[in-house]
Parts: C-alpha cells; sequence; structure tokens
C-alpha cells in the first residue's frame, strides 16, 4: 500500500529542535477537567489491566483514572523533570521520537500503549506506529487520545488543516500505512459536547500472530 503522505504535511511553524521548546518543565495540563475525566474513561474501557503499558509522549500528567490497576506504567518523553512528578509513572525515559522514532524498547515488552493530546506534534507518525506495534504484545491495543488544544507553532501541518472527524481519519490512515494492526476504531468519549473540551479516541490492536 503506498503512502498518501508527503514531508510537507508534517512542516511545522518552529522547526527548531523540539527538546529546546520542551527544556523547561510547563507543569499545566493542557485540556480541561471534563476532557482529563474523559480521558480516564477512555484509558480504562480500552487499555488492559494489571499490565506493562506505555505512556507515550509522556509528561507531568497521564489522566490514567484513580485505581487503574497495572503492573508498571513507563513514560517517554522530553522533559525529565516533568515525568519525574508524574504520579502515575513508575519509570520514565527522555527519548525525542522526532528526532529518532527508534523505541528503546525490545519487542512485545508491552500490553497497551497510549499517547495523549500530542499526536499533533509528531512529525514521523507512519516509523513510530510501526515501532508500537513492534514493541506491543500480539493483540494489545494502542491508543491515540486527542482534542482540540494544542501548541500551533508545534503543530504539523496536516493536522491544522483538518476539523476534528478528518484527524480521526488522519489517524486511521497512520495505523493502516504503518502496519502491524488491525483495523482501528473510534470514538467521540466527549463528556459535555459544547461545554468542556472535546476529547476523541482512535485505536487499535496489534494484529495477533499466529
Amino acid at each position: 500500500m503506498s503512502s498518501p503522505f508527503t514531508p510537507e504535511m508534517f512542516d511545522r511553524m518552529d522547526d527548531s529542535d523540539d527538546a529546546l521548546f520542551y527544556a523547561s518543565p510547563r507543569k499545566v495540563v493542557h485540556i480541561d477537567d471534563g476532557a482529563i475525566a474523559a480521558a480516564g474513561q477512555a484509558i480504562a474501557e480500552i487499555l488492559p489491566p494489571n499490565g506493562v503499558l506505555l505512556d507515550l509522549m509522556s509528561s507531568w500528567r497521564s489522566h490514567f483514572p484513580q485505581g487503574f490497576a497495572k503492573q508498571k506504567l513507563v513514560g517517554l518523553g522530553l522533559n525529565a523533570e516533568e515525568m519525574a512528578d508524574n504520579p502515575d509513572l513508575d519509570e520514565h525515559f527522555v527519548h525525542d521520537l522526532n528526532v529518532n522514532p527508534r523505541l528503546p524498547f525490545v519487542d512485545e515488552t508491552f500490553g497497551g500503549a497510549v499517547v495523549t493530546v500530542s499526536i499533533q506534534y509528531m512529525t514521523r507518525p507512519l516509523e513510530t506506529f510501526a515501532e508500537i506495534a513492534r514493541i506491543l504484545k500480539p493483540s494489545a491495543p494502542f491508543l491515540v487520545l486527542y482534542s482540540n488544544r494544542m501548541f500551533p507553532t508545534k503543530a504539523v501541518r496536516v493536522w491544522q488543516s483538518l476539523r476534528d472527524g478528518a484527524r480521526a481519519s488522519l489517524i486511521r490512515a497512520y495505523f493502516d500505512h504503518a502496519g502491524g494492526f488491525e483495523t482501528p476504531e473510534f470514538r467521540d468519549f466527549s463528556l459535555t459536547p459544547g461545554i468542556s473540551d472535546p476529547l476523541f479516541a482512535v485505536w487499535a490492536r496489534k494484529t495477533a500472530t499466529r
């Protein structure tokens, strides 16, 4: 399957080193309380309990619901101070996916993975999604949560050109063209549409091996 994506789609207004942009910790949440609650609901419904999980593009908060049973939650992000302050994380690594999509984990390490309101900053999504497929166990889910909030100077051009529904189609295309995943699913988890920030989910399970 040929890719519909061109390099220009992932241009950004500020294409400087992301490590510089995120060097100073931003200990604030980027969605409101309603969307945070919706994110927790999505995580509880889609990610498996009692497993080893990956929080991709992690930061100060992961928005896991209170009491979520896990063996371990590993964070991978750009700011060590933020991740060290994240109460959900059991372990964390500083790693820039846009410089090197290769993840520092062995094959089939994780029982699930999530990226929360950060997919818009991913400049090499197909390579990154393929890496997620590599490090997930068979049938494990990769959950992408997104809203309409962003740092506009760092969000990629294709994301900014689309509305919420079309963004779901974009993420589906990432799954499809990266390979290694079953058919993606979509759901609007917004709890109070028009009042709180929206919260949408696209997820797919790694293809089960025979």
